[in-house]
């Protein structure tokens, strides 16, 4: 599973299986949350101090949050709604930014209110869109896209095409994350266009970079890197040093899929180093994993055991569940080619239970096919049958899904065929292992008639 946060190999980690899907894009969403011009006036000193917090944003977080929380208390002083509003929304990113996701709700729910009160639908558009964004980062979907629904809808009402493009980016990579990669390329690019259009540069780099990642899903590494690395000149021209840690991961993922291992482990721990200058405890937690996908590769089992178990004990500050799930995978596969066939058992049953819980068809599938490993290994082989059949009933069933999902057919065909040649992989190795099955079950049946 790889990745940073899209996250099999290199690209599931990314993405799919091998190296489990997190890692890799997850991306920017966030970026969509700081513009805020247009809403309900606020007090000039409220604004000067929020403007200053706003150049700080990237490069030295304590100091924005600063002056953000200064702003608020001249706006609690003088009970200026408006001005509430404005400094609870902004400390909300500011808090979601450096992994703090239910101070986050807090500010952005404060923010909501208030708004509502004011009958302020610009703000009643961005506050629900933040807080779709953190229902997204903690894996509650169904919620997530709800408001970012509400959001996409009001925002159209007003004309604002621009903001409605965030709330996209954002459901795409809710689909990117289900697996739904059709959809998502589809809306990927229409907030490529959206952004090009307005010349919206944070947007242009967000979409990017979570395209990036379904072509890294879908095995087109060199159109993925072409993306990030584009985005990644991008952010360093405008010093968005968040967006650049992304590019670098994600380049390290396209990198480890291809087998690149030397740039690969380079470019890991380039964004390594820049997460961990700018308190990144989700981005940590996703290059963790992809370091300890790499150390696998090599060899190396401690220091990769000791990766994953680091990225966990993030994954479980945040409370995040997908990638929790992820590196519960993680450290199952290891395990298991450690010969803890126990240990492996226990972490993919933790694991199946969130993905489960969380409908992360793509994620899932890759834990399924490790468990029915585990408990051969254990000879439970009737266990191990329930779940190839279901990782080959989800392996079908998505395929069947995402073909017949399909609204377009000319720009996306050579998506399809790329699908196409998955089906036959997921088939493959279905096979493979149905027949390493039937091998082990001959052996201990001859083992029991002697």
């Amino acid at each position: 599973m790889i990745a940073d946060f899209f996250k099999n190999t290199v690209i599931a980690a990314y993405f799919s299986g091998i190296f489990r899907p997190k890692v890799l894009v997850l991306i920017t969403f966030m970026i969509s949350i700081i513009a805020m011009n247009g809403f309900a006036q606020t007090l000039t000193e409220v604004e000067n101090l929020i403007v200053k917090a706003d150049s700080y944003k990237n490069t030295d977080p304590k100091q924005a949050m600063a002056f953000a929380s200064n702003a608020l208390e001249i706006a609690r002083k003088q009970n200026h709604k408006p001005s509430l509003a404005r400094s609870h929304r902004y400390i909300g990113v500011l808090h979601f930014m450096t992994g703090e996701l239910n101070q986050a709700r807090s500010h952005f729910d404060s923010a909501y209110v208030l708004y509502v009160t004011l009958k302020d639908e610009k703000g009643i558009a961005a506050s629900l869109n933040n807080i779709g964004v953190v229902f997204q980062e903690v894996g509650e979907y169904d919620k997530a896209i709800y408001n970012f629904n509400k959001s996409i809808r009001l925002k159209m009402k007003l004309g604002d095409t621009a903001g409605a493009a965030g709330g996209l980016l954002n459901t795409g990579t809710i689909y990117s994350y289900r697996g739904e990669n059709i959809k998502a390329v589809s809306t990927f690019k229409q907030v490529i266009g959206i952004a090009a259009r307005s010349r919206d540069t944070s947007r242009l780099i967000d979409a990017g970079i979570n395209l990036a990642t379904v072509y890294i899903n879908e095995k087109k590494p060199d159109s993925a890197l072409l993306l990030l690395q584009k985005a990644l000149k991008m952010a360093e021209k405008t010093g968005d040093d968040y967006s650049k840690a992304y590019c670098l991961n994600n380049i390290g993922g396209v990198y480890q899929n291809t087998f690149r291992n030397d740039e690969a482990i380079d470019y890991f721990n380039r964004a390594l180093a820049l997460r961990d200058d700018l308190g990144d405890i989700a981005g940590l937690a996703t290059t963790l994993d992809n370091l300890g996908k790499m150390y696998i590769r090599l060899g190396d089992f401690d220091m990769a055991l000791d990766c994953f178990f680091q990225g966990l004990q993030y994954n479980q500050q945040l409370d995040d569940k997908r990638s929790t799930s992820i590196t519960m995978n993680s450290m199952g596969e290891l395990l298991l080619k450690q010969g803890d066939f126990d240990g492996a058992v226990a972490y993919l049953r933790q694991g199946i239970l969130i993905a489960a819980q969380l409908d992360l068809k793509q994620d899932i599938r890759i834990m399924y096919s490790n468990m029915a490993l585990a408990l051969s290994a254990q000879q439970q082989f009737d266990s191990a049958q329930v779940y190839m059949q279901k990782y080959a009933g989800l392996s079908s069933a998505s395929v069947s899904k995402s073909e017949n999902d399909n609204p377009e057919t000319g720009a996306l065909q050579d998506i399809e065929n790329q699908r196409m040649h998955f089906k036959i992989n997921y088939l493959a190795i279905g096979l493979a292992i149905s027949i390493f099955l039937i091998l082990v079950w001959l052996f201990s049946e001859q083992k029991r008639r002697r």
